[in-house]
């Protein structure tokens, strides 16, 4: 004996509307002369290298006051809060190097 079945199939939309945070950005900067420099290196190949070579232009250019320098332990993980929250409180503009 043969019996048919009917199946149900429920389609589920994993779609979700997009999450917006808040946000305000710093005022932008007149001028790059002597000013305060971060820098916060993602660890990826090459990305020091490129960032020394990028603070070395911008001192030659527009002479820098100081550089900040924080390497992340691994590009997949976010800069420690910590180290934001110096790097906005004594620097006046931050870089953030990608390598590769």
């Amino acid at each position: 004996m043969v019996v048919e079945a009917k199946r149900r199939y429920a389609l589920v939309d994993p779609t979700t509307l997009p999450m917006v945070t808040e946000f305000e950005g710093a005022p932008r900067l007149t001028d790059l002369t002597d000013k305060r420099v971060g820098v916060i290196d993602d660890s990826k190949v090459n990305a020091k290298e490129y960032l020394e070579q990028l603070t070395d232009l911008l001192d030659e250019r527009f002479g820098v006051a100081s550089i900040k320098y924080h390497a992340k332990p691994s590009a997949s993980k976010p800069a420690d809060p910590d180290v934001v929250a110096d790097m906005a409180d004594e620097c006046d503009y931050v870089i953030v190097g990608v390598g590769d």
